[in-house]
């Protein structure tokens, strides 16, 4: 080649065969210049830095992610400005095990955020890689998939199949609507209670090297521990990444706050959509509540008796102390009714005590209402709550 028609460094990393040994060979013959060839290097070297912190599947992101920046270079300045941005941000995420969920979004969360499905549906809804939908009337539903994913047993009276495709993910996606709720065992025997109004998304089968959901809405999980594999479960404001372990995730659309609690185990909890240089990342123990503020972008965190938060999957709602208001919430999803609190005031009262939610909704406030200054009144399927 000519002067005119070497090689760039932007180029030489978009190849898919890229390697050491090709830089080496272009290098000498002569094809590639020397600025460009430190250029390279550094890049490489950085998404290659040696750190027992990070597994296989997490170098192979980081790399493709730095490659696809490459690849919209325009200038070689910009070009020089990532090598070292590069540089510093691998550099940082040999303390930071969560580096390479920051601002990134993997095919899970993608596929996640780009599903719409038919609203107005009140029975729970499994619906296939292929968009064919089974559907469950059943105010309670447990769910089981074989270690293959290609069998699903329903309520162990309904058996569904779906073919496999080995060369891609196969997802399924589990929508529970307000006033159902849902046990679902995956492949890897992890175990999903679903709460009223979520939806779960996950590969009916897991890769080698790869376990991850994602949720929106309420669920409780039973991680299987498998040596070298993490579980992710992600959500609209954060990544959960787990071992094994035993925990609630509370992360509604609609909330302002998304809570996770952890009962056994250790989780480290990271924030989606920081800036590469501003990462959030949170590692919190058992008898602890994590809380993000969607607004703020902030996490905080308290000592919490779990299972409070937990004792929902059981059939009951444990509470000490807790706003009348976000009592309500809970109620009228797990029953799919509407409620109405016309007094301010009286959403700021707090209640302490269970609700045996076998109980019809008129019961568990007729509860509530002897300890508290409220009463209620129902018109067809709303409650309207107003001081005594």
């Amino acid at each position: 080649m000519d002067g005119n028609s070497k090689i760039s460094a932007e180029e030489l990393l978009a190849k898919e065969n890229f390697s050491e040994q090709l830089l080496s060979q272009y290098a000498k013959d002569g094809v590639i210049e020397e600025e460009e060839i430190s250029i390279t290097q550094k890049i490489y070297s950085a998404i290659n830095t040696s750190n027992e912190q990070l597994i296989s599947f997490e170098k192979d992101q980081t790399r493709n992610q730095i490659k696809h920046s490459v690849r919209k270079l325009k200038t070689k300045r910009l070009l020089v400005r990532l090598s070292v941005a590069a540089t510093l941000l691998l550099a940082a995420i040999i303390t930071s095990v969560g580096f390479l969920r920051v601002n990134s979004t993997t095919d899970i969360v993608t596929f996640a955020q780009a599903l719409t499905t038919a609203k107005g549906v009140n029975e729970t809804r499994i619906i296939l890689q292929n968009g064919e939908e089974i559907r469950i009337d059943k105010k309670q539903s447990q769910i089981r998939y074989d270690v293959k994913g290609e069998n699903i047993i329903i309520n162990s009276d309904q058996k569904v199949a779906q073919k496999m495709d080995d060369s891609k993910v196969v997802f399924n996606t589990v929508i529970v609507p307000y006033g159902k709720r849902s046990q679902i065992s995956l492949s890897d025997g992890t175990k999903v209670w679903l709460n009223s109004g979520s939806k779960l998304v996950y590969p009916a089968v897991f890769t080698e090297n790869k376990r991850e959901v994602y949720i929106d809405g309420e669920a409780v999980f039973d991680v299987v521990h498998l040596d070298g594999k993490s579980f992710v479960v992600s959500t609209r404001d954060f990544d959960i990444k787990v071992l094994g372990t035993v925990f609630n995730v509370s992360a509604y659309t609609d909330d302002q706050f998304s809570e996770t609690v952890l009962s056994q185990g250790s989780i480290e909890l990271i924030e989606r959509r920081s800036s590469l240089l501003s990462q959030k990342n949170l590692i919190i123990t058992p008898g602890t509540m994590a809380i993000f503020d969607n607004f703020q972008q902030t996490f905080e965190q308290r000592r919490v008796n779990p299972q409070k938060y937990l004792s929902w999957r059981e059939g009951y709602l444990e509470f000490d102390s807790e706003k009348l208001e976000n009592i309500l919430k809970k109620l009228s999803r797990y029953y799919n009714i509407e409620m109405f609190v016309s007094d301010n005031h009286l959403k700021n009262e707090t209640f302490s005590g269970n609700l045996d939610l076998k109980n019809t909704p008129e019961e568990v406030l007729a509860i509530i209402s002897e300890i508290t200054s409220l009463s209620f009144s129902k018109n067809q399927d709303r409650i309207f709550i107003n001081p005594k």
